[in-house]
């Protein structure tokens, strides 16, 4: 990564025989990260680099990157917690590895872990606007796409070379360690990753369920002996079932040749992690009474291959080919009336696979650039879930099968100071349910689905007082057709405390999903300020999300059904950079999103609320000390009665760090401090379906060592 720094300033004021013309830093950019198809983005893509996450680890993807603009969390524990895009969630926010699909079933229900370890990874990519079709017609959210360190990607100036962490948490007791190690000879280079982290119960700063839920749940049990009602007790200061664990890791190897523009590389990797679901009242006083703990496991296999021609109109082709096998198990604890009743009440499976090719090229002297490419997808994905628990025990099994193709079109024009894209996507789909095809009874959809997305940007220069400004207007039309899951889902959901019933199972299929979208994007530099923020609005012919469903109680306990509704998203996102002086920076940054059911003229469920947010970091060669400020401030818009949403009210985060640096010889020491919500506030996330039962972390502090070799 090279990097030409320009300084006019500097110019003025040295002596004419001390002036340079031009200063160029070449500097390491970890060796391992590969052309990627950000570069095809008209829209700024919001890139995270690897020192960020590791400030910012957590056990979940979705908390690691919680308080970037316009992403937020579906907190359900430490254990589990995806991103929220602009309050988007579940399919409509592909998660990504190296631009192929997670494989995990992270997209199906919010408390089901993404199959990713933060501290493993180079960086992640935040996708939105017209490059996330290069991913899928359902990323209208954007795509998360976390860059590995799976396969080596670029020679190793080192025969050995790696690194290694370890860290203690305070919530918890928490311990992890992670580490990289890459031999090379020739050209081939082996490369391993691990990781493992355990915690126990964390410690909140209050009350683990809010007065408004106690008031309206009322939680109890029944006592069979004495016929009694018993409240069940509200934990204080600690967050019951909320311990997690897990551990991954892989091996690599790249076949890449000092003078080839061929590079390949096979890993495989699995992960495996365990963690608990804080207590939610099922509703009666007489069900079971207990804990859920999940359990996930998978085996993955990747391979790749790209080309890189130095001549002619094409720049890259890149193959890459995906598979993996995923298990999990919902797994009851009884506890008090209920203790020994322990068993498996949904248990998933899940056979997937991805294959991409994407040719990268560039004509008219590099005025026009872009990517074409196709796709293909299968997933097989089998639901056995309890339908008597113990000793009664009975089980039913629900197989959903998936396979679709897409072919896909993003391109670039340059002229002068504007700079137009245009992209289109076309995805062809099928999804059965095969429950009964013993019986002969199969059903099925399939269809085709199109997408397209433009954008014009204006780029100048030396405009209005400022050193540059742009602005740029974006307009898609995206179609997405309903997964399997959101049309023939039948089992319960332990992460949310309901039976989860497909939209098409009353007997009338759902329709293609369709959107209109607009944004407008503006950055501004002045100086040492650097400004962007983006306005955006989604119109929704048909949004499918999930809604309490409470005239279907009968048989299923609680329960939540996919429906359509039309729908409206507007919100914004904006961001402030300003180096007050060499080594002081200062961010400010704030997002919000509102969402209108406009069939029921109600809110959309589960909104992120207006937030606010600010980071003064101090740097010099070895130390880097951060102060930090997260306000949310109270979610009032919520769904009314009978399927009525609680609010949630404000809260305020204060974080601080410190890094500090050692070289020596040729590797890196690395000291780390952070001291995580130093005001102990009780904060609960309004996106998350447990917000009312699992507030976030108390007070905490971090601290590790990390060593680079």
């Amino acid at each position: 990564m090279t990097w030409i720094l320009r300084g006019q300033d500097l110019l003025e004021e040295l002596p004419e025989e001390e002036a340079l013309e031009e200063i160029v830093v070449t500097a390491d950019s970890g060796g391992d990260i590969p052309p990627s198809l950000a570069d095809f983005s008209i829209q700024k893509v919001q890139s995270i680099p690897e020192e960020v996450l590791r400030r910012n680890a957590q056990a979940s993807l979705g908390e690691t990157l919680a308080w970037e603009p316009g992403v937020s969390s579906g907190y359900f524990g430490p254990g589990a917690s995806r991103p929220v895009l602009r309050g988007f969630e579940g399919v409509r926010v592909r998660m990504l590895r190296d631009d192929l699909g997670t494989f995990d079933l992270s997209d199906i229900s919010p408390d089901h872990g993404v199959a990713l370890e933060p501290a493993l990874l180079d960086g992640i990519e935040i996708h939105r606007g017209p490059a996330s079709l290069l991913y899928g017609n359902s990323a209208i959210g954007g795509a998360v796409n976390a860059r590995s360190k799976v396969i080596a990607r670029e020679r190793m100036e080192k025969e050995v070379s790696g690194a290694w962490e370890t860290r203690y948490d305070s919530q918890g007791s928490g311990r992890a360690g992670a580490g990289h190690l890459s031999l090379a000879t020739g050209p081939w280079v082996l490369r391993f990753t691990g990781s493992a982290r355990k915690a126990e119960d964390i410690a909140i700063g209050g009350r683990a369920r809010t007065p408004a839920y106690q008031a309206l749940e009322n939680p109890q049990i029944y006592q069979p002996g004495s016929g009694a009602l018993i409240d069940v007790p509200n934990p204080d200061g600690m967050l019951p079932n909320s311990a997690h664990q897990c551990s991954t890791w892989s091996a690599g190897l790249s076949l890449i040749p000092e003078q080839s523009p061929l590079r390949l590389g096979i890993s495989y990797s699995r992960f495996d992690t365990r963690y608990g679901v804080p207590y939610l009242y099922p509703g009666d006083a007489t069900d079971l009474f207990g804990d859920y703990t999940l359990e996930l496991m998978q085996d993955r296999l990747d391979l790749e291959a790209s080309l890189a021609p130095e001549q002619g109109p094409v720049k890259g082709i890149d193959l890459k080919l995906g598979y993996a096998d995923y298990d999990h198990e919902e797994l009851f604890r009884g506890l008090g009336k209920d203790a020994g009743r322990d068993y498996a009440d949904t248990i998933l499976a899940k056979d997937a696979f991805e294959a991409r090719l994407d040719v990268r090229h560039e004509a008219l002297d590099g005025r026009l650039s872009g990517t074409a490419g196709i796709s293909a997808n299968m997933e097989q994905l089998t639901a056995t879930r309890a339908i008597y628990p113990p000793p009664d025990f009975q089980q039913a099994r629900n197989e959903l099968r998936g396979k679709g193709e897409g072919i896909y079109l993003l391109e670039k024009y340059q002229s002068g100071e504007w700079t137009g894209q245009l992209g289109y996507r076309l995805e062809a789909s099928r999804v059965k349910a095969l429950s009964s095809e013993q019986s002969g009874y199969v059903r099925g959809e399939s269809g085709y689905s199109q997408s397209l997305s433009s954008a014009l940007t204006w780029d100048r220069e030396g405009f209005a007082g400022m050193d540059r400004l742009a602005i740029t207007g974006m307009a898609s039309r995206i179609e997405r057709l309903p997964t399997a899951t959101e049309r023939y889902a039948f089992w319960h959901n332990a992460g949310i405390g309901r039976f989860l019933i497909g939209g098409d199972m009353d007997g009338t299929p759902l329709s293609t999903e369709a959107s209109l979208g607009v944004e407008l994007g503006i950055e501004a530099e002045k100086g040492p300020v650097n400004a962007r923020v983006n306005g955006y609005h989604y119109d929704f012919d048909n949004f499918i999300f999930l809604q309490e469903a409470p005239e279907l109680t009968g048989g299923f306990g609680r329960a939540v059904q996919y429906i359509e509704r039309a729908a409206t998203f507007t919100g914004f996102e904006a961001e402030i950079d300003w180096e007050i002086m060499p080594g002081l920076r200062l961010n400010l940054m704030s997002d919000y999103v509102r969402a209108e059911n406009r069939s029921d003229h109600e809110p959309i469920p589960r909104m992120p609320p207006l937030r606010f947010g600010t980071r003064v970091e101090w740097k010099n060669d070895r130390v880097t000390v951060g102060l930090e400020a997260r306000h949310a401030t109270a979610q009032e818009r919520v769904k009314p009665a009978p399927r009525a949403e609680l609010p949630s009210d404000d809260y305020t985060l204060v974080n601080a760090d410190m890094n500090w640096e050692l070289p020596v010889e040729g590797q890196k020491f690395e000291f780390f401090l952070r001291l995580s919500n130093l005001l102990d506030e009780e904060g609960r996330v309004s996106t998350s379906f447990r917000k009312d039962v699992a507030p976030l972390p108390g007070r905490g502090l971090s601290l590790g060592l990390r060593h680079e070799f």
